[in-house]
C-alpha cells in the first residue's frame, strides 16, 4: 500500500509519513495545514497494540526511503497512548504530497 501510494504521487517526488489515528478525517485536516495533499487508510483494527506494531514495522521498512518523514525506530508512541484517546477502531495511514508543489510539504 505504501509503495502504491508513492507511485500514485510520483516516485522521487513523493514526501510521505506513516502514522496511526482514531480519527482519520481529523488527522488529515491537521496534515492539510502542513501542505500534505493525500491520505490513504491502509489498515483498520480494533486492537491498539496491533495497529502500533504495524505502524512501527512500516516505519522500519520505509524510513530510509527517499521522501519518508518518519524518524527511524519510531511508531507506537503517539496520541493513542493518551489516557483519553478515541477508538477503537484504530487506523494506520500514509499521508503525503508532492515535493514539486508550490508549498513545502511537512
Amino acid at each position: 500500500q505504501v509503495v502504491a501510494f508513492q507511485e500514485s504521487l510520483g516516485f522521487g517526488i513523493c514526501v510521505f509519513k506513516i502514522g496511526v489515528t482514531a480519527d482519520p478525517l481529523e488527522r488529515f485536516h491537521y496534515y492539510r495545514a502542513e501542505a500534505f495533499t493525500n491520505m490513504w487508510v491502509i489498515h483498520i483494527s480494533e486492537e491498539k497494540n496491533l495497529i502500533h506494531m504495524l505502524e512501527a514495522a512500516l516505519i522500519s521498512e520505509f524510513n530510509t526511503t527517499s521522501g519518508c518523514r518518519n524518524k527511524p525506530e519510531t511508531g507506537g508512541e503517539g496520541g493513542l497512548n493518551r489516557k483519553n484517546h478515541r477508538g477503537p477502531p484504530f487506523y494506520a495511514y500514509v499521508v503525503g504530497g508532492r515535493a514539486d508543489q508550490p508549498r513545502r510539504v511537512g
